[in-house]
């Protein structure tokens, strides 16, 4: 099989809960945010926009925010808020339905992977935190996002706190079809 940086990249990446306090840099930064800039979208949409947080009042909150909705699904997952209140910076992705109606989930989602890979490269970590219904209200309230504009995702970078183990992955046998469905 070939292997190579990228692939490397994308089996490395895990979502890290805990951060330390070590801020990131604004070159790290910048880089993060070319690397979610450069995502595919439909048609060249480009339908988002990067909110960096640094204000820890801001941080916390959305960690307050983040514990409730994990709190409330506790029995499907476990997360904490925690790691967006202590990680030194969160990027919200924030997706504008209307420059793409149809795709902008899509959109939303890929210029947040692209920033987790990059932030990975970097030697730094992230999860992401995704938003929907209340919470995602109360998100863009906090944030002062116009209404009609959608939160993708918060993801939140620092300095790993601790070193997760890999997960386990399904055999690709158990994954791909070829050609249909079916057989």
């Amino acid at each position: 099989m070939i292997t190579n940086e990228v692939l490397n990249a994308i089996r490395g990446r895990r979502s890290i809960l805990r951060f330390e306090p070590t801020p990131v840099s604004e070159e790290q930064l910048e880089a993060i945010l070319e690397a979610g800039r450069w995502a595919p979208s439909f048609a060249n949409s480009q339908p988002w926009t990067f909110v960096v947080v640094r204000e820890e009042k801001i941080r916390r909150e959305l960690g307050a925010l983040v514990e409730r909705i994990a709190f409330a699904h506790r029995g499907q997952f476990a997360v904490s808020g925690k790691g967006i209140g202590d990680a030194p910076v969160v990027i919200a992705v924030v997706v504008d339905p209307v420059k793409d109606p149809q795709h902008w989930v899509e959109a939303g989602a890929v210029a947040t992977q692209n920033m987790a890979l990059m932030a990975h490269s970097l030697g730094l970590a992230s999860y992401w935190a995704g938003m929907g219904g209340k919470s995602e209200a109360e998100a863009r309230r906090i944030l002062g996002i116009p209404k009609g504009m959608r939160i993708a995702a918060l993801l939140p970078i620092g300095r790993p706190a601790y070193a997760p183990k890999p997960g386990e992955r399904a055999p690709l046998s158990q994954l791909v079809r070829y050609d249909r469905f079916e057989g």
